[in-house]
């Protein structure tokens, strides 16, 4: 196996070579002029506009765990060296969609290495720094990456996982000691060997033609209908999911986001990075969630922060830290910076009213937007900005050009119906190319008539005319009795028990009913008692009979993947116990 130092990326002597040729300060990065190029494509243009326009002051990244910060310039100079690196083996100026996977901790070498890959026309494959080697082999083999990069702090996990999936070519990127060009914030300094070089100004990097149709991302789905499969989106599909958002979400070149969502799923890497950097915001990633950290950064005098994202476990984290951890006198602090925050957005599992409520009063009236996708679609549905709208329980209308339908169990379009459950299909520039080298699966989601099939049941709401989530066909719509139920629904009104830390609801086959209802329940006090009877005393005037749970089970915690989500199928198997 080779093990490439990234940040090295040539030949010492080849590059004072190179270095007597050009001027001694150049505004942009790479030392030689035939590599100083960006793909055209729209992420690139955007990117090289704020490179162009914006301060050097202003950072697009700020790396929290290094302790620095990267303007848009650093960026596009850091992107190209590192490209040409990539490229290096090669005299042709793309990588053709080979797959490139890469391991980094939530930072700068993740952003430089991810637009590295795309600028190099390569496949990027985001790794789950938290995944065990076993899952890790599995993407390496699936997607047949050509080269992996990985960071100092991942590279003893990595390395034997990248020999056994028989790749040869391993980049170690984030040695402290090295950068990845010489752009020192105001010029490219190079020494030259044979005359002193005046000063001169280059042109910005130009731009090559590229394909927006070519294979840009490759995310590997949480696996809980079975093994995880490669959700392969394109360059057209990236760009129709960041407009789409900037425009609903009102993204600005003023907003500062905080970072702290996993960097393998869609949440963090299109919701909260890619967007901010197309619409030429400020990145401030941290290393992994901390409540006590994330307080702390809130608190601090700056106060300018105006996006935060994060799925359900985070928020009530942060309640729980609050609760347990602050005193008194410091909670009017904590609710007094929260709003800095223009928007606060929630997503990838459901969030439960008493949560929402909870967010609500601590934060100063806050109120979450919700909003419903996936790794196939991007976002799909969204609360609509205004904070009216946002209404308990729902994910409001369609995004931006995003094509909404249901579907009811019969083939009908329900979609003009109110109160009527059917499939959720989307259709447009921001579905999904593909399943990576499935395409039996890949035709099996698709309608006919080019509709992608969520799985997720949905109705819109008589009163308010917007969508309300119901749950996955397949675990989350309980057939009992003749009665099709929620799950999602039982387990929002569960959450209010005072008790009720966690809970998942869920059908277990019966000969009888089809389904009975069962509910596995985390609790808040374990010393106070919890049986089945005392469940139904306290669901009977908040839910019809019917969707009352009959099986009941207690346990310590509820197993989650990075974005908060159960397997259903897993957790059934304890009511054979």
């Amino acid at each position: 196996m080779i093990i490439h130092y990234s940040n090295n990326y040539y030949n010492k002597y080849y590059n004072k070579f190179l270095s007597s040729l050009i001027p001694k300060y150049c505004r942009f990065y790479t030392s030689g002029q035939n590599n100083n190029y960006l793909p055209s494509l729209p992420l690139f243009t955007k990117l090289l506009k704020h490179a162009e326009t914006q301060s050097l002051q202003k950072p697009v990244i700020v790396d929290v765990k290094s302790n620095t910060s990267h303007s848009y310039q650093n960026l596009v100079s850091d992107i190209s060296s590192f490209r040409n690196n990539l490229l290096k083996k090669s005299f042709k100026q793309t990588l053709n969609e080979k797959c490139v996977a890469f391991l980094c901790p939530n930072g700068y070498d993740y952003v430089v290495s991810q637009w590295s890959i795309w600028s190099a026309g390569g496949i990027a494959v985001p790794l789950c720094t938290t995944h065990p080697q076993s899952e890790l082999l599995y993407v390496l083999k699936d997607s047949q990456a050509s080269t992996v990069i990985t960071h100092p702090d991942f590279y003893d996990k990595i390395k034997d996982v990248t020999k056994d999936a028989g790749i040869n070519d391993l980049i170690l990127v984030g040695d402290k000691n090295e950068k990845y060009s010489d752009f020192d914030g105001i010029n490219y300094k190079v020494q030259s060997l044979y005359w002193e070089s005046r000063t001169v100004d280059i042109k910005a990097p130009s731009l090559i033609p590229m394909e927006e149709s070519r294979k840009a991302l490759i995310i590997y789905t949480s696996g809980t209908t079975g093994k995880p499969k490669g959700v392969v989106s394109t360059h057209l599909n990236i760009k129709a999911q960041d407009s789409s958002l900037i425009e609903a979400w009102r993204w600005s070149e003023k907003d500062r986001i905080l970072h702290v969502l996993p960097l393998h799923h869609l949440h963090g890497i299109l919701n909260a990075l890619t967007c901010a950097i197309y619409a030429g915001a400020t990145v401030e990633m941290l290393p992994k969630f901390d409540a006590a950290e994330v307080w702390n950064r809130w608190m601090s005098p700056e106060r300018n922060l105006s996006l935060f994202m994060a799925v359900p476990t985070i928020y009530s984290k942060l309640i729980q830290y609050y609760n347990d951890n602050m005193s008194d006198e410091l909670k009017p602090k904590a609710t007094e910076s929260c709003s800095q925050f223009r928007l606060m957005i929630s997503g990838s599992a459901a969030l439960p009213t008493p949560l929402r409520n909870t967010w609500k009063e601590i934060s100063g009236g806050q109120i979450l937007l919700e909003r419903y996708g996936m790794s196939e679609v991007g976002m799909a549905l969204s609360h609509e900005y205004d904070k009216e709208r946002r209404f308990e329980g729902c994910v409001g209308l369609p995004l931006p050009n995003v094509q909404v339908r249901l579907i009811s169990e019969d083939d009908k379009d329900v979609t003009n119906l109110t109160e009527t459950p059917g499939e959720i299909q989307i259709k447009g520039q921001t579905v999904f190319k593909e399943y990576w080298n499935k395409p039996e699966a890949t035709q099996k989601e698709f309608t006919q008539d080019g509709w992608f099939k969520t799985g997720d049941t949905a109705i819109i709401t008589e009163k308010e005319k917007v969508y309300k989530i119901l749950g996955r066909k397949s675990v989350d719509i309980i057939k009992s009795g003749g009665y099709k139920i929620s799950a999602l629904e039982i387990e929002r009104v569960l959450l209010s028990h005072p008790n009720i830390l966690d809970i998942s609801v869920l059908g277990v086959e019966d000969p009888e009913w089809g389904q009975r209802i069962g509910a596995i329940i985390v609790l808040k006090n374990k010393d106070v008692m919890m049986d089945l009877n005392i469940l139904k005393e306290f669901l009977k005037d908040r839910l019809a009979k019917y969707k009352i749970p009959s099986l009941l089970k207690i346990v310590q915690d509820l197993p989650k993947n990075a974005m908060g989500k159960v397997n259903k199928k897993e957790l059934i198997k304890l009511f054979d116990q």
